[in-house]
């Protein structure tokens, strides 16, 4: 419970306020096919996961290596 009521972003509203909107207009267009898009959309909103919510999306920034450091040779002219 606490993972829904917490940590509400900007990313997170976003989705919640498409995925009430899409639900709405598919309900008023007859075009059922926006309900199956609002409905993930306020699915991700309410349990705070994304396309990248398996957390397979992240990039490892602990690690820093210095990749040029043993190529840079000191300058010697003819």
């Amino acid at each position: 419970m606490n993972r829904i009521l917490k940590n509400w972003d900007f990313a997170r509203i976003v989705r919640l306020l498409l995925g009430i909107l899409m639900a709405i207009y598919s309900m008023i267009s007859q075009n059922y096919i926006f309900l199956v898009f609002g409905g993930w959309l306020l699915f991700q909103a309410i349990m705070n996961i994304s396309c990248c919510g398996s957390g397979e999306c992240y990039t490892d920034t602990k690690h820093k290596e210095n990749i040029y450091g043993d190529q840079i040779k000191k300058y010697k002219p003819d």
